[in-house]
């Protein structure tokens, strides 16, 4: 058993950000997160909302989960943790902040569509074809031509972890570069880094230890990470077939070509078979297949 729990599990990811005793990493996250936009104002508390809206969507694909809470400047964040892609990822997250919006809509006729803005930060165990090699992509509403924000309301940053390259303490000089790290290592890590720079790591080892955790809290630990494991192991093992399945079809893109050509010269078709090692029956479906293309 690790050290440390594992943050990209149900019970680790909601343990270390979505507790009120916890709430101090997720604030001190957002606002390294946030901190070099222009205007903004330092996040110094948050509430977290109704506890049936941050829940773990198993039945989903890479298991799936959220937190919602509000700061004290106003600002809804949605914070989740994805360990795989899905069909429509980014359709969801943009459903997730326009349902936000929905949520403060109030009735009546004095009022005006006034709300607060709507963040989803969304960390990612994998890699999305839409964001290419960029460890983080921020989204907005903006002018298509000047690439301006026509408004605050709306945010969505996208965190791809397998893209942070650095791979040791010493090569994170931020304090972003220092949760990035924690948050992809912890579970491999003998001792927490970075409690000189920043006092919150020292309280983070500390809460994060599972020898720390009540019985009841290790139950809950031990069965979410045999969960993660299990989906882990699903998804590398779809990933190997995969890469076997690309292999086969090169070699059988290759040989097609083959045949294909010798066909052309007028080769005898058990020629053909013996010099590609295969039957004639299946030379002869693949000319079938190739001439009727």
């Amino acid at each position: 058993m690790s050290r440390y729990i594992n943050p990209m599990t149900d019970f680790g990811f909601k343990y270390i950000f979505g507790r009120e005793e916890s709430k101090p990493f997720l604030i001190d996250f957002l606002n390294c997160l946030l901190h070099d936009e222009p205007e903004f104002d330092t996040i110094v508390d948050l509430v977290y909302l109704d506890k049936e809206k941050s829940r773990s969507r198993r039945k989903e694909r890479g298991v799936i989960y959220d937190i919602h809470c509000t700061s004290s400047n106003g600002r809804q964040f949605t914070v989740e943790m994805q360990n795989s892609g899905q069909a429509y990822y980014i359709d969801r997250m943009i459903y997730y902040a326009s349902k936000a919006i929905v949520d403060q809509g109030k009735t009546g006729p004095d009022w005006q569509y006034r709300y607060n803005p709507v963040y989803v930060v969304s960390f990612m165990n994998f890699v999305h074809d839409m964001f290419g090699d960029e460890l983080r992509t921020d989204a907005a509403l903006c002018d298509l031509k000047t690439k301006k924000p026509i408004s605050d309301k709306l945010r969505y940053i996208f965190i791809q972890l397998p893209l942070f390259r650095k791979v040791s303490p010493e090569e994170c000089v931020s304090d972003m570069d220092r949760w990035y790290y924690v948050f992809i290592n912890m579970k491999n890590m003998e001792t927490m880094p970075f409690t000189q720079e920043n006092r919150l790591f020292s309280r983070l080892a500390d809460m994060a230890s599972y020898a720390n955790l009540s019985p009841e809290d290790k139950l809950a630990y031990d069965a979410d990470l045999k969960a993660y494991r299990d989906i882990m192991g699903q998804l590398s093992f779809a990933e190997a077939r995969g890469i076997e399945k690309g292999i086969e079809k090169g070699r059988l893109a290759a040989v097609a070509e083959m045949v294909f050509e010798m066909d052309k010269e007028g080769i005898p078709i058990g020629q053909i078979a013996r010099l590609v090692k295969m039957n004639v029956d299946e030379v002869g479906r693949m000319l079938g297949r190739l001439r009727a293309e």
